[in-house]
């Protein structure tokens, strides 16, 4: 049963990530002028074959918000937990495997990070610097290493005495080679997909979140799903579309993500076993 549950969860989640994942790739090629977009004689149309999700306040078509929306956070996101992921791989493998003077500073270093608040560390940097979401993605792609790191390390402390492992080394397999596909590829690489999950759920929340506030997300008329979500403020009780369905998305897409992270990573850990 439990099998089953999970499998189904994977189905679920994947196609969660899939649809977004597509959303991400083809919205860039839709053609969309914000400005022009707006049109008072449909004002809160509600759904139909000419407006599949409705229209907003100014007349906008949500479905081709929604799909333009995706690309606040999509690639910005993708480059975070590539980054997050490569560098926290690397950062923890070499805290894992070194000992002494190495060890403790790439640990210090990681600890020193870790200390920082990260939404906090977030909209400080957003106030010194222009906001961008670029720039957020990049903060937060820093500031998830250190977690990254320390899921590899921990990893990397396990599997060092390991018999297979001291084999390899004993046949002359270079230590770079046993670290990098011996242990990062096969053994960490579910983990580390749940890693760069939770930190493009991480980004999406916090792109959406500030978008919201409208201080230093996407600002109007370009869209955003967290600008979408803010015209309730305007709309309550007249017309629901325009903020439910982008709160719906973001809710899916972030559930989806985090959970598509961990069944996979629950999956590899019964492999390895």
């Amino acid at each position: 049963m439990e099998g089953k549950s999970h499998q189904l969860g994977l189905w679920l989640s994947g196609l969660v990530v899939a649809a977004v994942m597509l959303l991400g790739l083809v919205a860039p090629f839709v053609p969309y002028d914000a400005a022009d977009a707006v049109s008072y004689d449909q004002i809160l149309v509600t759904p139909s074959f000419a407006h599949p999700l409705g229209t907003d306040a100014q007349g906008r078509d949500v479905a081709i918000r929604l799909l333009k929306g995706t690309e606040a956070f999509f690639f910005p996101g993708l480059g975070a937990a590539l980054v997050s992921v490569i560098l926290g791989a690397i950062f923890g493998a070499i805290a894992g495997y070194s000992e002494g003077l190495l060890r403790s500073l790439v640990l210090g270093f990681l600890h020193l990070i870790d200390t920082l608040p990260r939404l906090v560390f977030i909209i400080l940097v957003c106030t010194i610097r222009d906001p961008s979401i670029p720039l957020i993605a990049s903060v937060t792609a820093v500031l998830f290493v250190p977690t990254v790191a320390t899921v590899v390390r921990q990893k990397v402390e396990t599997l060092a005495s390991e018999d297979y492992i001291l084999a390899h080394l004993a046949h002359g397999f270079r230590a770079v080679h046993v670290l990098a596909y011996h242990i990062l590829w096969l053994q960490c690489r579910p983990l580390l997909v749940r890693q760069g999950a939770f930190v493009f759920g991480y980004v999406l929340f916090v792109e959406t979140g500030l978008s919201y506030l409208g201080d230093y997300g996407v600002q109007e008329p370009d869209p955003s799903w967290g600008n979408m979500v803010a015209q309730v403020r305007d709309l309550a009780g007249l017309s629901p579309w325009p903020w439910l369905v982008p709160s719906a998305a973001i809710v899916a897409t972030i559930s989806g993500f985090l959970a598509f992270g961990n069944i996979v990573a629950a999956r590899g850990e019964e492999v390895v076993r």
